[in-house]
This record gives C-alpha cells, sequence and structure tokens, in this order.
C-alpha cells in the first residue's frame, strides 16, 4: 500500500498571529514498517546565509489509528517574513516513523496583524567608517 498523509487545517487559514491555535485533522495510510506518525510545528529560514530550523512542538500517533484530530497554539515569536536575500517560513510537517521517507507539509504566516510582511531596501545610510543598508517592513494586504 503507497503512503498517504493528508494535512486538513480547519478553515484552509494561512494566515495566523501570535497567541492562535491552529487546528485540524491529520489523515494517513501508513506503508508496511512504519509504525507512528508524527506531525511537527516548526519554523525555518531560506535563501542566502545559514539555513536555521527550529521544531516548537510535535505530536505523535500509532499508525493504526489512520487519523487524528490536532492542535497547536501559536507563539509569540519570530514572525514570518520574505526579503531579498532571507525568508522565515512557518510549517506543520507531517512525517511516518521511524522512516521519515514519506511526508506532507502546511506552511503559513505568523505574522502581528495576519498580513505577510515583505522587507524591502530603502535610503542607504551613511557612517563614519562604512555604508549601512537599512530595511523596513511594509505589509502586502491581499
Amino acid at each position: 500500500m503507497p503512503a498517504d498523509i493528508t494535512i486538513e487545517v480547519d478553515y484552509q487559514n494561512t494566515q495566523f498571529t501570535p497567541g492562535d491555535t491552529i487546528s485540524g485533522k491529520l489523515r494517513w495510510q501508513a506503508p508496511r514498517g512504519e509504525n507512528k506518525i508524527a506531525l511537527r510545528l516548526f519554523w525555518f529560514t531560506s535563501g542566502r546565509g545559514t539555513q536555521e530550523v527550529e521544531v516548537i512542538d510535535e505530536l505523535s500517533w500509532s499508525t493504526s489509528q489512520g487519523s487524528a484530530n490536532f492542535s497547536f497554539p501559536l507563539p509569540h515569536e519570530p514572525y514570518s517574513f520574505a526579503g531579498s536575500l532571507i525568508e522565515l517560513t512557518w510549517a506543520l510537517d507531517a512525517v511516518f516513523l521511524p522512516s521519515e521517507e514519506a511526508s506532507e507539509r502546511f506552511e503559513f504566516d505568523l505574522t502581528p496583524d495576519g498580513q505577510k510582511i515583505s522587507l524591502s531596501p530603502v535610503q542607504t545610510a551613511k557612517t563614519k567608517e562604512k555604508k549601512n543598508k537599512w530595511f523596513s517592513v511594509t505589509n502586502n494586504r491581499a
């Protein structure tokens, strides 16, 4: 039987604010040899520089169940953002254990007002020693 995982988030919301709860239902069909499924709440960076990942919370179930409800309270930081060099993204990741080969991911934004944060370059500031480029935060409202 092929592996199959589905993450169903309540209301299909992809914009959250600190303190919100992300909840829904996880459904799966496990391949032979997998005895657990884990759902991880985490954030990661992508782009130039060092890639970072931090798992905030994890739930796990026996694969014999086939489905389970989940709920994670969201922390107050860090905020999701996107810039020209780096991006920080929040996600839920479901994976079978012990192999961790089959997985499903649901990405979302965690921001102060529920709107995606974009970092954009602004005027270059000059100091005595060197030039510094400062950034401003702008919200893209859909």
